[in-house]
């Protein structure tokens, strides 16, 4: 059972949210913070599992919460909640630490989804925010400030796209006609060329060195 942290300066869209999720099952408590010190003052007193997060709020951005939630504790789980699709403010949350990212014209199955899988250890972003990512990173050329950048093969790439993408072993496997053993192979090649221990990694170094710029 999940305890959940609403962190929104608008009661409204607490209400409503909260709404959504009154009744399910697996969540048994609900708390409300207006601002970053109401939040980090209940997550210093309370069990809180899960974060939905906005990012603009009075006292602090959602980038410098997000950074202090997971200082304190970084096995709370984070899902930033908000109406900004921009590239630049989903990369920023993806740096802070974020562990998934929504639009608030998300419907009630989809947070539903986002909110299991993220508790389950995983990543999830929309596709309204996978799409503005992708969409970015074809726009804009960005400095290749590592040399590993040059080392990743095409087919590294095409799968760390379908890994960016929130597809798994044998989604991947299936799309580019290959074994499951084969993507894990690759997995672990890109896991060593950039140097990131984990999914959550690779995911930064993808925004932050634009992997995908090609």
């Amino acid at each position: 059972m999940a305890n959940i942290l609403f962190v929104d300066d608008h009661q409204i869209v607490i209400d409503g949210i909260k709404g959504l999720l009154e009744g399910e099952e697996n969540f048994s408590g609900f708390f409300e913070a207006k601002n970053g010190s109401e939040a980090m003052e209940i997550i210093s007193t309370e069990a809180i599992d899960l974060v939905l997060l906005d990012i603009n709020l009075p006292d602090k951005s959602g980038f410098d919460i997000c950074r202090d939630i997971k200082k304190e504790n970084d096995q709370i789980k984070i899902i930033a909640l908000t109406m900004h699709d921009n590239a630049g403010y989903i990369k920023k949350m993806v740096n802070a630490g974020v562990d998934g990212y929504l639009l608030k014209n998300t419907g009630k199955q989809e947070l539903l989804t986002a909110i299991q899988q993220v508790l389950s250890g995983e990543r999830y972003f929309s596709k309204e925010v996978t799409d503005s990512l992708l969409a970015s990173q074809l726009q804009i050329k960005k400095p290749k400030t590592s040399d590993f950048i040059q080392k990743l093969t095409r087919r590294e790439k095409e799968i760390l796209r379908l890994i960016i993408e929130e597809k798994t072993t044998e989604d991947i496997a299936a799309e580019l006609f290959i074994s499951p053993t084969t993507v894990i192979s690759h997995r672990k090649n890109l896991l060593r060329k950039l140097n990131a221990k984990n999914t959550a990694g690779l995911v930064r170094k993808v925004f932050e060195f634009g992997l995908l710029d090609d």
